[in-house]
């Protein structure tokens, strides 16, 4: 997580006044500016959300979408039969200074299942010579007609866009199954270890290509989605070992001989579980592989897996850079488009990107793969003449890059006041920043602390979003060394999330869990000094101490809270010992054991036990925010 120095001194917020937008993400309301707040003295409510400048962490890049074919094809027929809408719309989409400012964008090289064309299609579909396979690449009409000229317009109306180019597909002659469909006959498709240096050379041309057309690219991933295997449009799938291998050994390597230097963001793929991106972290240098890309799909997903990748090695950069969401979830999306790209801020991300920027109102054109997928704008021809309208996923996007300008740092907010779901940032001109939205089916009422000195009250409806926005004076700095007579979130490195007591109960025996950060006193700790180096962790919530049950020293024993006497008995007393980087274990005095998040789980309600000690094991290790 890593602590900074404070914005200011400490100041008395109170009278100071905020600015307030907000929009509805069900399409009703657009991005609209509301009464100004004004802080006033400290207090809480039931719902409770706090920002805190103290704390900073990862910098702030951008919002956006992607630049798929089936946008591109839209946006130039827009262009072409109606191009003051079309200007119109850009500018909405990408002029900092008349519009959302959206700076993070995303491009596949080649088709992916949102293409216009009839069949898919890469850069290189028919095979050159043996000592030349690459000789027939080109850049097709596709490229040359659609997309290229739409990211030109749009960069010439910001050109700091940041671009990510992913593959899809390798041309199907590289392949095992000679097809750009991944999964055909029941088997998925990989490429062919004899054309892991053609496929590294096609990056190459590719980027070539773009960049001299004018189109930047940032960054690459290796592959989009490389652990599925659609059976109906692009995809190929890789091993770990596989993209390790040709990453490391071809990809970077080509790169660096053409003078080549985009960022290279492993994984690309769903935040429901970790091993394949581990592998990556574990299997590559931070020169080699930048950093992971993720996406939110599946139902299960969890964005805290960015938390637990980033702090196996914070030099990383983390992006999320696919979704493609609604208001409300479904099957397959867990997260509305506001509640995404907030948490995946809180969780390390320094973008975040949607799927396609703009689609007709049925959902396409496409081949194969998503229905329902959703865009950021809606185009369409009726009674002759092409137009567009706004998808709220836009105003979502808009509530953040509005107001946080590049060079923006993440600060300190409550990631989810149950159902309020927030992320916060301090822009360069010392203004700050607090986005959150409503993720409930009712209105909520919420009060914000901000920087420890002033306090306001605010109702948000049903899935909306709403922006406050203002200079505040900065907190004072606290100090993160555990320290007796201070209270802390004690927040593990596995998951990013706090340790608390389950279901917020006070009574004896009430079992301990990690959650994410919520702002409620059960995720607080005030630390005591129990002598002989040992400390009692006292739970602000209930006033009870955590516990080992009857003393056992028995690995997976999950622990609980109960009443303290005097510096209680030896299962209430720990010994804080510090690893590296300001993360630190908590080992019980009885049992010498550790504690332990089960299993290194990121999920809300994991036990927190204890287990023998093993040095270097994150799920037992353990950061010390200070509150107060």
């Amino acid at each position: 997580m890593g602590l900074a120095a404070a914005v200011g001194p400490a100041q008395a917020v109170e009278s100071t006044t905020l600015s307030v937008w907000q929009s509805d993400s069900t399409g009703a309301q657009d991005v609209q500016v509301q009464p100004d707040v004004t802080l006033g003295s400290v207090s809480d409510g039931a719902i409770n959300v706090r920002v805190d400048d103290s704390l900073q962490y990862q910098p702030y890049l951008g919002v956006g979408a992607s630049f798929s074919d089936s946008s591109a094809s839209l946006l130039s027929d827009l262009k072409t039969s109606n191009p003051t809408r079309y200007e119109e719309l850009m500018t909405r989409i990408f002029s900092v200074a008349e519009g959302d400012g959206l700076a993070m964008w995303r491009v596949p090289m080649g088709a992916s299942d949102f293409t216009e064309a009839s069949v898919h299609w890469t850069n290189a579909d028919v095979q050159g010579p043996a000592g030349d396979p690459l000789a027939n690449f080109g850049l097709t009409e596709h490229d040359t007609d659609e997309i290229i000229p739409v990211i030109q317009d749009a960069l010439a109306i910001n050109p700091d866009l940041k671009i990510i180019a992913s593959p899809w597909t390798a041309p199907a002659w590289m392949k095992t199954n000679n097809s750009l469909i991944c999964n055909t006959n029941g088997q998925d498709s990989e490429l062919l270890p004899g054309y892991y240096g053609a496929w590294a050379d096609y990056f190459v041309r590719w980027i070539d290509e773009y960049q001299a057309n004018g189109i930047p690219i940032w960054a690459i991933t290796p592959q989009n989605e490389p652990k599925y295997c659609p059976d109906t449009y692009t995809g190929m799938s890789w091993s770990e070992s596989q993209m390790l291998d040709w990453v490391n050994n071809h990809l970077y390597p080509t790169l660096q001989q053409e003078s080549l230097d985009p960022k290279i963001l492993g994984f690309d793929h769903n935040f429901t579980y970790s091993s394949f991106a581990e592998a990556l972290v574990n299997g590559t240098s931070n020169t080699v592989m930048d950093g992971l890309a993720w996406h939110c799909y599946d139902n299960n997903a969890d964005p805290a897996f960015m938390t637990k990748l980033r702090n196996m090695d914070p030099s990383r950069i983390v992006i999320e850079t696919e979704c493609s969401s609604n208001t409300l979830p479904t099957d397959i999306i867990r997260f509305s488009t506001a509640e995404m790209a907030l948490e995946s801020f809180q969780n390390f991300a320094q973008g975040a990107i949607l799927w396609n920027l703009a689609l007709d109102s049925e959902g396409g054109p496409h081949l194969g793969g998503c229905v329902g997928c959703l865009p950021i704008a809606t185009v369409e021809m009726s009674g002759g003449v092409t137009d567009w309208e706004l998808h709220p996923n836009l105003s979502s996007l808009a509530q953040i890059s509005r107001f946080v300008k590049p060079g923006a740092v993440r600060i300190d907010s409550t990631v989810d006041a149950q159902s309020i779901v927030t992320a916060a940032f301090a822009n360069p001109d010392d203004s700050e920043v607090l986005v959150a939205t409503n993720v409930s089916p009712d209105p909520v009422t919420f009060t914000v602390t901000w920087n420890r000195s002033g306090s306001f009250s605010y109702t948000l409806p049903s899935h909306s979003v709403v922006t406050f926005t203002g200079q505040v004076p900065g907190a004072a700095q606290l100090d993160a060394t555990p320290t007796a007579g201070k209270t802390y979130r004690i927040v593990s490195r596995a998951s990013g999330k706090p340790i608390g007591v389950c279901a917020g109960a006070t009574n004896d025996g009430a079992c301990l869990m990690q959650w994410s950060d919520d702002g409620d006193a059960d995720q607080r700790w005030t630390l005591a000094d129990a002598g002989n180096g040992y400390i009692n962790l006292v739970n602000v919530g209930s006033g009870k101490a955590m516990d080992v049950p009857d003393g056992s020293t028995v690995d997976g024993t999950q622990l609980q809270q109960w009443t303290i006497i005097g510096t209680g008995n030896w299962n209430q007393q720990w010994r804080i010992e510090h690893v590296s980087d300001g993360w630190y274990t908590i080992v019980n005095r009885t049992s010498g054991d550790a504690v332990d998040v089960a299993s290194s789980s990121v999920s809300d309600g994991a036990s927190i036990q204890q287990w023998s000690a093993v040095s270097g094991n994150t799920n037992q290790q353990f950061r010390f925010v200070p509150y107060n």
